[in-house]
């Protein structure tokens, strides 16, 4: 997670190994974030959650995309809870 992709400038891929949907702490594990920083972030909404049952998780497929089209900051309330 620590090379950046030439296609697009910056942005680090986030790989295959990352599904579409992916726990809070497969992610923290696969960023180098904290699992706690995580789970706040997806609660106030800076990074994208789908909710199945009670269990939250990263939605890497909308974040993915996001970050291809260009976003470069996050901020809570970027992403709803919908």
């Amino acid at each position: 997670m620590t090379k950046a992709n030439p296609n697009h400038d910056n942005v680090v891929p986030l790989g295959a190994a990352i599904s579409d949907l992916c726990s809070i702490v497969t992610f923290a594990s696969a960023s180098g974030i904290p699992a706690d920083e995580v789970a706040e972030w997806l609660e106030d909404g800076t990074l994208p959650s789908a909710t199945f049952a009670d269990f939250r998780m990263v939605n890497v497929r909308k974040l993915r995309a996001d970050l291809l089209s260009g976003k470069e900051s996050f901020q809570p309330g970027d992403y709803s809870h919908d």
